[in-house]
């Protein structure tokens, strides 16, 4: 089904489109990395360097139904087109500032979000507003709903519902929010997905009231058969609960770095760990989530576990390239296990500690009744920065990610990995009733 987005529709200036380059230009392009956004055949060079503000793609469930290079085939200036049903939320694809513009032209309904440093984003078609002008949003809030059916109000030029996503960098030009997002990684909040064994791994976007759960990171737990979230989102911390429609709540904890993020319940006391400045730090529900530097020093932000076990509280971390153990029981003392890793995951069989790692695309696991040996448990082709683990009455599950997908490896069936069929490109895990619950962004 065409559906049109004249060039007069959505504002901001004509793009500056480079169908051809000389050499010099191309080596300036090549200088510039991300600097220089690659649209269709050509390129938008910036005239200065601006900060790149944190993207991501609210819409990756939904099927693209036109492309960029479609849109500039008949003219426009660019975009992409995501069929879904009228009224679906928009998500804020980033921080920023909105600006809504009834009937925009071809673009009808259009809602614009200021990023920092100058980008925009821009959502055409829309059926309904939801925010005021000049309301800030955080990423996932839902500014409108999407639209698109022909002849509806708000429609515009378009023959189907769907909603059409561009942006804008500073100099007025035109870009791929895809292009941009691939160029720009930056660790930045991406939604969380929520998959479960019973519905066949079906990923399902989490969000609620206020918008998408998004994060760079995602540690999950259960409270009394409520399913929590807690996510890194742009330096704090921020907890979602089932039972709460998911509802992203800031705990109050900020300067969380790095991609480290780790949750415990403990007594029904809900414990998170992150690293900060080269600590891990704890806070917990208890003390009103404040902020404690837990004396754990030298930890690489990539990756920390936890586990309990007897009442006390063991978490394991990166220092050097090797795993590290301190508990609550010897205040946190940092003790180095011997085993080498990129990441590690955690838990308990009985009273046995297990610790999974990721080394050179291997996983190994270690337990403390045989001295942390480490010992290949034979998965190949793990990506170094996720890793996660539960016990789910008695069965090891060890869940990684490779090619894009989240992968599931059993003790019960000689570990074989096995793709879950979920993207994603970092996992988190839960077992709930017996049923195991992934978690990926």
């Amino acid at each position: 089904m065409k559906q049109d987005d004249e060039s007069n529709c959505c504002g901001g200036g004509e793009p500056v489109l480079v169908p051809g380059m000389s050499r010099r230009t191309l080596l300036r392009a090549t200088a510039l990395g991300a600097g220089a956004l690659t649209v269709g055949a050509g390129a938008l060079l910036p005239a200065a360097a601006y900060a790149a503000p944190a993207i991501y793609n609210p819409f990756a469930a939904y099927p693209i139904t036109d492309t960029w290079e479609g849109h500039l085939a008949r003219g426009s200036r660019g975009g992409i087109d995501f069929g879904m049903p009228v009224g679906t939320p928009l998500p804020a694809c980033g921080a920023g500032t909105v600006t809504n513009t009834p009937y925009n032209g071809a673009g009808g309904h259009t809602v614009t979000i200021a990023h920092a440093d100058g980008y925009r984003s821009q959502y055409l078609h829309l059926s309904q507003f939801n925010l005021a002008n000049g309301t800030y949003v955080g990423a996932g809030t839902i500014v409108g709903l999407s639209g698109g059916a022909a002849g509806a109000p708000g429609s515009g030029s378009s023959t189907g519902p769907h909603v059409h996503w561009h942006m804008i960098d500073p100099n007025g030009n035109y870009i791929s929010p895809l292009v941009y997002i691939a160029q720009n990684p930056g660790g930045g909040a991406r939604q969380v997905y929520e998959a479960a064994s019973n519905n066949g791994w079906r990923a399902l976007p989490v969000s609620g009231p206020s918008g998408a759960v998004t994060g760079a990171a995602a540690a999950v737990i259960t409270v009394g058969g409520t399913k929590i979230i807690y996510t890194l989102n742009g330096g704090r911390i921020l907890e979602a609960g089932s039972g709460a429609g998911w509802n992203n709540l800031w705990t109050g904890i900020q300067g969380a770095q790095g991609t480290a993020l780790a949750a415990l319940n403990v007594a029904d006391v809900k414990y998170i760990y992150s690293v900060v400045g080269g600590y891990v730090h704890e806070a917990h529900s208890a003390n009103g989530w404040r902020n404690l530097n837990t004396g754990i020093a030298g930890v690489s932000s990539a990756s920390i576990a936890t586990i309990t076990l007897s009442g006390v509280k063991y978490i394991y971390s990166i220092v050097g390239g090797v795993v590290h153990e301190a508990h609550s029981a010897n205040g946190w003392r940092n003790l180095s296990t011997g085993i080498p890793a990129s990441a590690v995951a955690a838990i308990t069989v009985g009273t046995t500690k297990i610790i999974y790692t990721v080394v050179g695309g291997r996983v190994y696991e270690a337990a403390s009744n045989a001295g942390w040996q480490n010992l290949w448990t034979g998965i190949t082709g793990v990506s170094d920065g996720s890793l996660a683990a539960i016990n789910n009455g008695g069965v090891k599950n060890i869940y990684t990610t490779a090619g894009g997908y989240v992968h599931e490896a059993a003790s019960n069936n000689g570990w074989r990995n096995l793709n879950s069929g979920v993207r994603g490109t970092s996992a988190a895990a839960l077992a709930l009733g017996g049923v195991k619950h992934i978690y990926s962004l």
